[in-house]
């Protein structure tokens, strides 16, 4: 399966992002590297949270991502059609569950609340379960370890997909294996408390809007994102994402020792590095769907990108 013949069509909403706009080959030797499916789609986070709150990021690319959502289904019933099968993961992050709850005062909110914030976040859920949506849980929806459906990771075939919290140290305060991964998050808590307090008395006071975004640390969501960063970026800005997997590539566990390629996100950006080990492996970061992105990996057994979806 092709990605741009077969996946993207005519729709132009869909660029790819790596490789200067070009898939990069599967290696013939590694193939299939898909023993289920014969495309996989990895959805980034997300941190989805209660719409109408100025805290709420994910609204911005909401509409967006419904849209995406479309796309795979008439794929999905292509496939179905011919015997064969589309699979999603959502890598993590679904929700942003390190925020307040607004309707029970000093908790943190839950998924519930967020989903019954607005019909479009209902129907965006609706429709990811619909089609069947596999999920990985991440730091910021650490919670849902406890549901069923969700994990750590997965191996699908040759390919890895885990949200990627555990490469972080203690001192980036996104590990919650790590000691001080509470204590950080109930005054990360305290924080957007404060920030939402604030924010609702600038809206009333018409300093921002309703639907402006308010949180200190986290980029608006408002404008749209389409940049690729360079591979020595990636690497500054990210090193023990980098190091972390791709030792997990090379010198794997021995129930793993036949993964070629792994997907993470987390960092929120996308990247993609087919030279791993002297081009024995693929580590694919899938960049996010919030702060101004809407992008998302593709894997297939001939190919593999990392793509936008425009708004």
């Amino acid at each position: 399966m092709r990605i741009v013949r077969d996946f993207i069509g005519a729709n132009p909403r869909i660029t790819i992002l790596s490789n200067e706009g070009q898939p990069n080959p599967v290696p013939v030797a590694w193939r299939p590297v898909l023993d289920t499916c014969e495309i996989l789609i990895a959805i980034p986070d997300m941190h989805m949270y209660i719409h109408g709150s100025t805290l709420d990021n994910f609204k911005y690319g909401a509409l967006a991502l419904l849209d995406f959502l479309m796309h795979l289904a008439g794929i999905k019933a292509k496939l179905a059609a011919k015997r064969k099968i589309l699979r999603i993961y959502q890598i993590g992050d679904l929700y942003e569950l390190r925020f307040p709850s607004v309707r029970n005062s000093g908790a943190n909110v839950m998924p519930d609340e967020i989903s019954l914030s607005h019909s479009l976040y209902s129907e965006i859920l609706n429709t990811l379960d619909s089609l069947r949506t596999h999920y990985v849980y991440g730091n910021h929806d650490f919670e849902l370890r406890h549901y069923g459906g969700y994990r750590f990771g997965a191996v699908e075939g040759k390919v890895r997909l885990e949200h990627g919290f555990a490469a972080d140290t203690w001192m980036d305060f996104a590990n919650p294996n790590r000691p001080l991964w509470e204590p950080s998050q109930l005054v990360f808590k305290t924080i957007r408390e404060l920030e939402s307090f604030f924010g609702s008395l600038l809206v009333a006071a018409s300093v921002i809007k309703r639907d402006d975004h308010f949180a200190v640390g986290v980029a608006s969501g408002a404008t749209e994102r389409g940049d690729f960063p360079a591979a020595a970026e990636y690497t500054r800005k990210h090193p023990h994402q980098k190091q972390h997997y791709e030792k997990r590539l090379t010198d794997p566990p021995a129930d793993e020792k036949d993964v070629r390629i792994c997907v993470i996100a987390h960092t929120h950006d996308p990247y993609l590095d087919a030279t791993v080990g002297g081009g024995d492996h693929i580590l694919i970061d899938a960049g996010a769907w919030t702060e101004g992105r809407s992008d998302f990996a593709v894997i297939t057994n001939e190919e593999v990108a990392v793509c936008r979806y425009a708004r």
